[in-house]
């Protein structure tokens, strides 16, 4: 039976351990290169993230040491590693899965997404060794004759020497039923665990190239492609009754409503200052006071208008002096001149990207 999940996602049988966790917030996002021996269309990567580069979540990463510390600000419980394919950097990877392990202990949930390309029995022994949990393959399912995906294939069946919870892992992209069909069954008769299907969303790197492939928005509030969501639906139904695998479809609304908004609350607990509010979606709202001299403004202040000390925290970085909302609004009606204060709404993750900044009068 197809079930839908409290995640504003659709499942048969048991969601994989990798998704229980990703979807409460709980998986450090582990983003260990760009580098990748395909070209998808739907590749969602931005043009930076297409380089030779670490992120942890949002933080872009120089030492281990920034892994260990983002995984801590996020109360982690396991992480997702992606990219590009993280076996195209193999040594790097499994020398982050192993500071992961050292630091949580065996418990901390590992999986990660590969292409299958550079999955040799000698590769994958390593990330065996070093503790993976779970592997997803992603293999070239939508062009069946190429070279690459020949070898995909034959990489796959390699991960079956070893104990672990092995799956795919595809987007669900309109007119590829009977390809989809192919894999599922092709997993199954190896014994592989699950399928995950995603709902096919564009980005803002894709969209054009969609858009002249004839794929379509749902609606002009939405990034998910027509179409998919009822093919990933019509995949569940059909692997129910003719597969032992268990599948989840994720959907565009998971990701960004539930996924994203937990791993944002969980984060806001560890980093929002005393000044600051966490919102019902994870976001920081707070009040800020902007002016050519933060020193002069700050000896004002508190000198001054006799506004406590530690009410008060002067951001250089950003150029401004933070505070609670309601300091800010009484100060905006009882001050003069050039200083310039806003309510702000940000969030927790480690560029702060500001998703909201309303001008007090």
């Amino acid at each position: 039976m197809v079930w839908e999940t409290p995640y504003f996602s659709y499942a048969v049988r048991e969601l994989p351990k990798g998704c229980q966790l990703c979807v409460r917030g709980e998986k450090l996002v582990l983003f260990t290169t760009g580098i990748c021996p395909r070209n998808c269309f739907y590749c969602p990567l931005s043009p930076w993230r297409r380089e030779d580069v670490v992120y942890a979540n949002e933080r872009p990463v120089k030492s281990v040491d920034d892994i260990i510390e983002e995984a801590l600000i996020q109360e982690a419980k396991g992480a997702g590693v992606t990219g590009g394919d993280p076996l195209a950097r193999l040594d790097r990877t499994v020398s982050y899965i192993r500071a992961l392990k050292e630091a949580f202990g065996r418990k901390f949930h590992v999986h990660l997404y590969t292409t299958g390309a550079l999955a040799t029995k000698k590769n994958l022994e390593k990330l065996y060794d070093v503790g993976l949990d779970e592997i997803r393959f992603h293999p070239d399912l939508f062009n069946p004759n190429s070279k690459l995906f020949k070898v995909e294939i034959e990489n796959i069946k390699n991960a079956f020497d070893f104990d672990w919870d092995i799956g795919g892992e595809i987007p669900s992209i309109p007119g590829q039923f009977e390809r989809m069909k192919w894999y599922a069954e092709f997993l199954d008769r190896l014994g592989a665990k699950f399928l995950n299907v995603n709902e096919l969303e564009f980005s803002e790197v894709t969209l054009k190239t969609m858009l002249d492939m004839g794929y379509e928005p749902v609606s002009d509030e939405s990034s998910a492609i027509r179409g998919s969501l009822e093919l990933g639906l019509k995949l569940l139904e059909w692997g129910e009754k003719n597969t032992s695998l268990s599948y989840h479809l994720c959907t565009a609304k998971l990701k960004d409503a539930v996924q994203l908004r937990n791993r944002l609350r969980r984060m806001a607990r560890k980093v929002a200052k005393p000044y600051m509010e966490v919102t019902e979606d994870g976001t920081l709202r707070f009040g800020i006071a902007e002016y050519d001299d933060l020193d002069e403004l700050y000896e004002f202040l508190v000198e001054e208008v006799e506004v406590p000390a530690e009410w008060l925290y002067i951001n250089r970085e950003k150029g401004r002096i933070e505070m609670p909302e309601e300091v800010a609004l009484e100060l905006a009606e009882a001050i003069e001149g050039d200083v310039r204060f806003f309510i702000v709404e940000e969030y927790p993750t480690f560029d702060r990207m500001e998703v909201e900044r309303i001008p007090l009068p």
